[in-house]
């Protein structure tokens, strides 16, 4: 008995030494961060049973969304954005640079359907902004004086029926003076590619939010209309809503995170090189425009890959191995704890879909951090040039456009 003693004692202190090693570091660290990460989902699903303040009154809302095609799920997008159950009064204004976008028929369309709410403006081509931005102005020139709370939507997501009633709540119970969603991206195909941005969109979807360090998502936001001056925040911006994160802050203003705003957003990317192009540039905007958050993002991906690669390649040890084993049963929880989260804040269809992912991609899961690692690395390329759609453009380090050079479309 006083040998196995003391040889449980010689365990123990090598197990203690080997974790204050730098090594032992790492796996503590990796091990904290898997284990914050479940914690914050689980926090995610908690809040969501939270009772929210009503709006008392439902002032009348403008609704802005520029397109640039080719769009395919557009007249999705269209018909579910005509179904909209907001109670109050709004206007919507679909911008588009010029007649021959190829969105330009299925707005005409919808517009031609529904004169008394929906107006089609032609931005004409952006000179020192970026294409979006340019058209998000043309289409702020319809606020009228009785507008209250000016939203932004992108076309490529699909909205249920009550986003804009969800959006708008905490903005008009007077909780914020702006409240921005995120997309819950969904696979359009079965490419792997495809479910990779599914399942790394997943984990930042379902990430709750602090109103003091919370980020715009140009997608789904709703902005009071005394807040911020937007012709002035927007001018010579390339991302409107990176740019309107940075207005907000310098304002000590709070962007609240309603967090049953997740509508679906259906995306395919044929190949892994597309899928990592895609992420690329997501980080290369948010490196430019907010380098604190885009640092945070490269130590939050780079963590459990070297932990991963220091359990597998450098130190297999029983405690390591334990430690890899954990690591992959709390990516299994979180999954379980999405699939939760998906019912609650996503149409029945979209859920399922969201689950469906979420079981299939369990032997892509492990993979994802080392996706977003590469796809971060990736935007640290390119200095402060950042091209999109057609366009290639340099950026200061406010934010602001100090060149556009076009190129193919």
């Amino acid at each position: 008995r006083v040998a196995q003693s003391k040889m449980a004692e010689r365990q123990g202190e090598s197990v203690m030494e080997m974790l204050a090693a730098p090594q032992g570091l790492l796996l503590v660290a990796w091990m904290a961060q898997a284990g914050a990460a479940t914690l914050l989902c689980w926090w995610y699903l908690h809040l969501l049973g939270r009772l929210q303040p009503a709006p008392g009154t439902l002032p009348p809302v403008l609704v802005l969304v520029p397109l640039r095609g080719p769009l395919p799920g557009l007249e999705a997008f269209l018909s579910a954005l005509g179904s909209q159950a907001y109670e109050g009064a709004w206007h919507l204004v679909l911008a588009l640079e010029h007649g021959n976008d190829p969105a330009y028929p299925a707005a005409a369309r919808f517009v031609a359907a529904q004169p008394e709410r929906a107006t089609l403006v032609l931005a004409g081509a952006a000179a020192m902004r970026g294409q979006k931005v340019q058209n998000l102005l043309a289409a702020l020139d319809a606020l009228r004086p009785d507008d209250a709370v000016v939203v932004t939507l992108d076309a490529d997501i699909i909205p249920p029926p009550d986003l804009l009633a969800r959006l708008l709540r905490p903005v008009l119970s007077g909780q914020a003076q702006i409240a921005s969603g995120y997309r819950w991206t969904l696979p359009a195909d079965d490419a792997s590619g495809s479910e990779l941005v599914a399942l790394a969109e997943m984990g930042i979807a379902t990430l709750p939010r602090c109103a003091r360090c919370n980020l715009c998502w140009g997608g789904a936001t709703a902005i009071r209309r005394d807040a911020l001056d937007l012709p002035r925040v927007w001018d010579r911006a390339v991302s409107d809503d990176l740019m309107l994160t940075r207005a907000a802050r310098a304002a000590g203003l709070l962007i609240y995170a309603p967090l049953d705003v997740r509508p679906p957003a259906p995306a395919g990317f044929a190949t892994l090189r597309d899928a990592l192009r895609f992420g690329a540039r997501q980080y290369r905007v948010l490196r430019l425009h907010a380098p604190r958050a885009f640092a945070l993002a490269l130590a939050a991906a780079a963590l459990p890959v070297a932990g991963g690669a220091a359990v597998l390649l450098v130190m297999p040890t029983p405690v390591s191995l334990a430690c890899l084993v954990a690591a992959l049963a709390l990516q299994r929880l979180r999954a379980r704890l999405r699939r939760r989260i998906a019912a609650r804040v996503l149409p029945a269809e979209a859920a399922a879909l969201a689950a469906r992912t979420l079981r299939r991609g369990a032997w892509l899961q492990p993979l994802v951090p080392a996706f977003q690692l590469l796809c971060l690395l990736a935007a640290l390329a390119g200095g402060r040039r950042l091209d999109w759609a057609g366009r290639r453009y340099r950026v200061d380090r406010g934010g602001v456009v100090s060149a556009v050079q076009r190129g193919p479309a």
